[in-house]
């Protein structure tokens, strides 16, 4: 038959456990023979083929075989080799070589069997082989059948057919050691050059595309038997089996599968299964592993931070606290990243608190290593021996291959536990400023370890308290009215072109109608010019759009002039709205640049005060923009906070305000319409407290007592000066409003600076503020704004007004 190699490249196949197998056979359907043939054949080759041969040991050999010529037929009774073993001896000495005779794991066994009738005494000690060696391999007894049956026919494609074929996966023994108890893993290696395939009968031919049909479908072994009857082949000779002792990769290996499990950093079992493996891995049935993560230093002490603690002393029910980590041996490690290795902890003559914990726990030698990912630490590993000594320097290159994964689990862990918190924090509070969003956080961490408890936990109030509020204002100056002039002028000039158009009709089309058509739009129009009324926008648009355009065709057939007015009343709605919509436009677009210029600045202003002082900021963009600062101790992880910040803030916020001005005021230039801002800051001396409100995921006053402040915000966009109708806000002007005369002499402290730094003009207007529902008691400072070009700080040149602030306020 033709030679069908070159159509096929090596195939491998990887078998795992997972694969669906389809054998029906309960055993290994092929016929099996114990035979030494293949083995005297081999001596008799030697003798011819290689010069250092030992021809006298060979010619000896052959003696003792004519002696015992039951040896050279097939070998029904194993015990036939007993009875001869002193030849059989010889016979190995190729497969044994005496210098390793003690200390090889080899065996010789029937094809395809685990049963072997010449092995090593280290291999005999071991018990790899005989009895329940099933229940030493990986697999189950159905996979080991596939697979020795799947091996049978390689070597069958190989031999008749040249297809070579192989399966990749190795047998791996597992056993306990005797004096430890621990695993011990051992991968067999199958040599099969003394066995041979034999063909009962005539080879059924195969075409290539038949053989590859079958190696794509590897797992129906029915399929192959089909086409290729076990009962045409007969297997003869021996395997040598060679064990190589595989623990260490093995141990790394399952380290690595269990690690990128879930919750393998958070369950109790799965520890449990990590310290089995470890003590693999070390060889020492004793050892003890603890694993904990590293927080961030202000986090340390909270019930979040201790979330993955599995340690020997650093467990989520200990009460150990930062404090008590300096000076122990976990220092260095969480600070440095060392590796530390403790010989005997009972010498150490003044232990810190931790040490003692580690002694009463009976751990007298220790190795300490950090987990670090991408750089970071974010955890360290523990393991720990009651024996002085055990561990050593040489322990820590096995440490060495399984911290990485250890990590890697561990930040795992770690961006879960943060995704569930993420998770809650997003569902309850939506986007947190950053400033706060450690106590959400907190809030998140509690309500997590409640609904481990019970099932129906609340998540529990966000508050802070004795905060120090700055509230700002930068409006469009009479927006309203702004908005209201604009519609006016597009509705007149939409009115005025559809009646250009009804002109042009009526000179061909002496309709009375078209004249009353007329009078309507003169009508709304003198009533549009006095005022807009709340209706008269809808009804001038159903008037053009009911019973002016739909007769524009008409027009068209009937008079050709009437072509240029309805063009240009088509050209002038040619947009979205299908209106005239160019004063609208210009207004909006003004506003937008207003809005745009001002929260910008105040954004990148605001983002380097965060790097003086943390504070919790908001913004609302509405026709103008206002904002609100909150500053003070509780808002802050740390606690930290001193008057000077609150100082620096307000002088800040006063700063900004000059600058929003300047802005403004050069930007109208470029405006379409030039709209104008006015600008309000409240000052609140006394400390208020915030409560997240859940139903509407904002910040709001908490309190009774806070709530006037809130009323006085909302009030102030309407308040004008006592005893006149001037509103307090004008263009050009900041007003100050305030309740306390220590506020207006704070105020005043700034201003005076302001004043020297060239910011606001000298006079300085002291006001009463007109009484409004429910606010009462009032006052105000006016100063107005200096628009020259040049101050002694250019803050676009890299001058900081926070640094001008904070140089102030210290002085």
């Amino acid at each position: 038959m033709s030679n069908p190699r070159s159509r096929f490249h090596e195939t491998v196949v990887s078998i795992t456990n997972k694969d669906e197998i389809i054998l029906s056979a309960d055993k290994f359907p092929f016929r099996t023979t114990l035979s030494l043939s293949p083995l005297v054949a081999y001596w008799e080759k030697k003798v011819n083929t290689d010069p250092s041969c030992n021809i006298a040991r060979v010619q000896e050999l052959a003696g003792l075989l004519r002696k015992t010529p039951a040896l050279l037929q097939p070998v029904e009774d194993i015990s036939l080799i007993e009875q001869h073993i002193s030849t059989v001896d010889i016979l190995m000495e190729e497969i044994f070589p005496s210098a390793l005779w003690e200390n090889d794991l080899r065996a010789t066994v029937v094809p395809f069997h685990f049963e072997s009738f010449y092995a090593t005494p280290r291999l005999e000690e071991l018990k790899l082989l005989g009895g329940n060696y099933s229940e030493k391999l990986d697999i189950d007894n159905k996979t080991l059948l596939f697979r020795q049956t799947l091996t049978a026919y390689t070597i069958i494609l190989d031999k008749f057919y040249n297809a070579n074929f192989e399966v990749d996966k190795p047998f791996i023994f597992t056993i306990k050691d005797k004096f430890t108890q621990l695993e011990r893993h051992y991968k067999l290696t199958i040599d099969l050059k003394f066995m041979d395939v034999k063909l009962k009968g005539e080879l059924k031919p195969l075409k290539p595309q038949e053989i590859n049909y079958l190696i794509n479908r590897y797992n129906n072994l029915d399929l192959w038997m089909q086409k290729l009857p076990p009962e045409n082949f007969e297997f003869s000779g021996f395997a040598i089996y060679d064990f190589t002792d595989v623990t260490m990769e093995q141990t790394i290996s399952s380290l690595r599968y269990d690690l990128l499990e879930q919750n393998t950093v958070t369950s109790e079992e799965s520890y449990q299964g990590l310290q089995q493996k470890l003590r693999v891995l070390f060889g020492l049935p004793g050892i003890k592993f603890g694993m904990a993560s590293c927080p961030a230093m202000q986090e340390f002490d909270t019930s979040y931070a201790r979330k993955i603690w599995n340690g020997l002393v650093l467990t989520q029910e200990c009460d150990l606290r930062l404090s008590d980590l300096r000076g122990s041996i976990y220092e260095p490690v969480i600070k440095h990243g060392h590796t530390i290795i403790v010989e005997d902890l009972k010498l150490f003559t003044s232990p810190t608190l931790v040490e003692q914990l580690l002694l009463d726990k009976g751990v007298r030698n220790l190795i300490i290593a950090p987990l670090q990912y991408e750089g970071q630490i974010i955890g360290l590993l523990e393991v720990a021996s009651p024996i002085p000594g055990e561990l050593n320097a040489l322990s820590i290159i096995r440490l060495k291959d399984v911290l990485p994964l250890f990590a890697l689990a561990l930040h795992r862990g770690l961006e879960e536990l943060r995704s569930s918190i993420q998770n809650i924090v997003k569902e309850k509070y939506t986007a947190i400023h950053p400033v706060v969003e450690w106590r959400f956080t907190q809030a998140a961490i509690n309500f997590l370890e409640k609904m481990e408890r019970n099932a129906t936990a609340e998540i529990e109030p966000i508050v802070f308290r004795d905060i120090y509020p700055l509230y700002g204002v930068s409006d469009v100056r009479n927006s309203a009215i702004e908005r209201n002039k604009a519609i006016q002028g597009d509705l007149l000039d939409q009115l005025v072109l559809a009646k250009e158009v009804i002109l042009a009709a009526k000179d061909n089309l002496p309709l009375p109608i078209l004249d009353e058509l007329i009078f309507k739009i003169d009508k709304f129009s003198q009533n549009i010019v006095s005022e807009l009324g709340p209706d008269d926008e809808a009804q001038v648009l159903e008037l053009l759009r009911l019973e002016v355009e739909p007769l524009f065709n008409h027009f068209l057939q009937l008079n050709p002039n009437t072509e240029n007015a309805i063009r240009k009343y088509k050209n002038a709605i040619t947009n979205p709205y299908h209106v005239v919509y160019n004063k609208r436009r210009a207004y909006e677009e003004s506003l937008f640049l207003i809005n745009e210029t001002i929260s910008s600045f105040l954004d990148r202003e605001e983002e380097k005060a965060q790097q003086i002082f943390p504070h919790y900021f908001e913004k609302y963009k509405t026709d103008g923009l206002e904002y609100n600062i909150y500053i003070g101790s509780s808002l802050l992880n740390s606690g930290n906070f001193e008057s000077i910040y609150l100082k620096n803030m307000r002088l800040w916020q006063l700063m900004l305000t000059c600058e929003i001005a300047r802005r403004i005021q050069n930007l109208r230039a470029t405006l379409k319409l030039p709209l104008e801002i006015a600008q309000l800051i409240l000052v609140h001396s006394d400390p208020i407290s915030i409560r997240f409100r859940l139903d509407e995921k904002k910040f709001d006053v908490d309190g009774g007592s806070n709530i006037r402040y809130e009323i006085i915000k909302k009030r102030l966009d309407k308040a004008t000066v006592r005893d006149s109708e001037e509103r307090l806000t004008q263009p050009g002007k900041i007003a100050i409003v305030y309740t306390q005369q220590k506020e207006a002499t704070e105020y005043m402290r700034y201003i005076e600076f302001l004043q020297s730094e060239g910011y606001v003009e000298q006079d300085v207007e002291f006001l009463d503020v007109d009484e409004m529902q429910g606010v009462q008691g009032l006052r105000a400072i006016r100063v107005s704004v200096s628009f020259k070009e040049q101050l002694r700080h250019d803050i676009d040149a890299g001058d900081e007004l926070l640094s001008i602030a904070q140089s102030a306020s210290l002085n």
